[in-house]
């Protein structure tokens, strides 16, 4: 994906550098600028243009219903965003009186002063995100709303996106979620989605607050052309993203929405320079004590990380990061990487082969978590699903239920799979929250995508890390493999992202080490169902938490959208 975007010339600061020679070495500048909250320049005007669409509120399904004209305010907002939903007291929405977009789920710096909130990393504070509406059974969202930052920061593969891996095309998921149900949008109303969401573009005049402070009063049609005299250069996008909307079909205006939406995508990172994550206090302390922070060329991202581990096991006389160093502008957490914090990366990073208890100190994170991105791109059952099936229907549940086969599955769409063009009336079953006295419902993650007609644009990626290497897939073509499995998310800046998991079920850091301290001993005594082989070499206990979590505050940054900049 990054090579595609350096040959478009598209992003923004972040995306020039890794294009422009950063160095692949291991090793680099000890004395990295802080992050500036207010970025010098100009974002890439696409990138501009792109943020506007993301917070527009008129795309909704409720926003068609409801307006008296495409400029006019709504008479009444769209209750669904009158609060934002947390895991305690709702949060005033800062979209009330108008109707659902983007950012109603994807929060950044909407509460950043508000106590107990704070900033988000494109994320939202609760389990699962209310919908406008509706639709076949489902008034929440399945899943947890995502970080968005670095989400389309390449692996080494495809990109999947969505915990599930619904998407390997970032333009698809945004045409997607703006004709679909998290907008109020309905699969039969699809090509009245298209033609409205056109409309909101061509009859645009410029005159809402929005436009005046995104994008200094100018109109979707004016700022889609390109090419009219006197633009400032600020909103002069380049060729690529052009396209005179009158003459457009819908499909090609809905098609010019999602791509500077997901320029704007692209340009949501965590703070670097020269491509090196600079935010955290982990990253302070890899600089100051000369350590990688990146692969070398000859290294796999694995073997970095066992490089790094052995070199952390010599280091003498450690220079730690205190709050002399730096201090955060918006977390009351002191700016440290000291002791304990090196104690709890020791444990991260290292693996107990074979472990036949928690007593050696080896979380194995990095199996999966591997830095510096701290994911792996794929897919892995931790238990997160059996936790919560269990705890509906009874212990050792989701050991028994009964998972079709690929042929019984495909056979009986509307009975399992979820809701398509082609199976509106699919019922999700097997997309759905656990709930109790309602045993057909559960989460199977991967295994609702993996294989399925109606999602035919991720299959070939999702084969080849399906069927890796060593990996049976002589039965179903693996499709079993996937029960359960989510999409390994970053780690950076989880202070910024709970509640936890794609269920939202853990509140703090210690929950979620908690929980795998449990999940890794079921795996042991083979009661975990579709086990990930990484739990074998996992071995941490109680005496492990406070190191670990404290290692995991370390990777917390001040993230906002201030540094959306370039720098050409």
């Amino acid at each position: 994906m990054w090579l595609a975007v350096c040959a478009l010339g598209i992003g923004i600061v972040l995306i020039t550098q890794a294009c422009s020679g950063s160095s692949s070495s291991s090793t680099s500048s000890n004395s990295d600028p802080a992050p500036t909250q207010q970025a010098a320049n100009y974002p890439l005007p696409q990138v501009t243009v792109g943020e506007r669409l993301f917070l527009e509120t008129r795309f909704a399904e409720y926003f068609a219903v409801h307006m008296t004209g495409i400029n006019d305010p709504l008479p009444a907002g769209d209750p669904v965003v009158s609060q934002v939903p947390t895991t305690s007291n709702p949060l005033p929405g800062p979209f009330a009186g108008q109707s659902i977009n983007c950012r109603s789920c994807h929060l950044v710096t909407e509460f950043e002063s508000v106590a107990g909130a704070g900033n988000r990393t494109y994320a939202d504070f609760t389990t699962r995100s209310p919908l406008p509406r509706a639709i076949n059974g489902f008034d929440h969202t399945p899943r947890n709303a995502e970080v968005m930052v670095g989400s389309l920061r390449s692996g080494p593969g495809a990109t999947f996106l969505h915990s599930d891996g619904e998407f390997v095309d970032p333009v698809g998921l945004v045409e997607s979620t703006l004709t679909g149900r998290n907008l109020g949008w309905s699969p039969d109303q699809q090509s009245q989605a298209i033609a409205h969401i056109a409309r909101v573009i061509r009859e645009d005049n410029g005159s809402s607050q929005l436009a005046m402070q995104r994008t200094g009063g100018l109109s979707y049609s004016t700022l889609f052309l390109g090419t009219v005299t006197g633009t400032p250069v600020q909103f002069d996008v380049p060729p690529l993203y052009q396209l005179d909307v009158q003459v457009a079909t819908d499909q090609q205006v809905l098609n010019a929405v999602a791509n500077f939406i997901v320029a704007y995508m692209q340009a949501l990172q965590f703070h670097q320079s020269r491509g090196v994550y600079t935010g955290s206090p982990y990253d302070a302390f890899l600089a100051a004590n000369g350590l990688p922070r990146l692969p070398a060329s000859n290294e796999t991202p694995a073997q970095y990380n066992q490089q790094l581990l052995r070199m952390l096991n010599v280091l003498q006389n450690p220079t730690f990061i205190t709050g002399a160093n730096r201090s955060f502008l918006y977390h009351s957490q002191p700016f440290v990487f000291g002791s304990t914090e090196l104690a709890g990366l020791k444990v991260f990073l290292s693996s107990a082969p074979g472990a036949t208890d928690g007593s050696q100190h080896a979380g194995n994170c990095a199996s999966c978590h591997i830095a510096p991105d701290f994911t792996d791109h794929i897919f892995h059952c931790t238990g997160v699903s059996q936790e919560e099936y269990d705890a509906a229907n009874g212990s050792g549940a989701f050991m028994d239920l009964s998972v079709p086969s690929r042929a019984a599955r495909n056979a009986n769409y509307n009975q399992y799979l979820p809701m398509t063009l082609n199976h509106p009336m699919a019922s999700e079953s097997f997309r759905h929250m656990a709930m109790p006295g309602q045993p057909q419902f559960a989460d199977l993650g991967l295994w609702n995508v993996y294989l399925n007609p109606d999602i035919p644009a991720p299959q070939k990626a999702l084969a080849s890390v399906v069927c890796a290497a060593g990996i049976d897939c002589s039965v179903d073509q693996g499709l079993a493999n996937t029960i359960a499995q989510f999409k390994t998310p970053t780690l950076r800046d989880l202070e910024d992202s709970n509640p936890y998991f794609h269920n939202g079920s853990k509140l703090t850091l210690p929950d979620v080490i908690n929980f795998y301290i449990a999940s890794s001993q079921l795996a042991r005594q083979g009661k975990l169902r579709n086990a990930p082989s990484q739990f074998q070499d996992m071995s941490i206990d109680q005496s492990d938490v406070s190191a670990l979590a404290a290692f995991l505050r370390s990777l917390t940054e001040d993230y906002d959208d201030n540094h959306i900049a370039n720098q050409n």
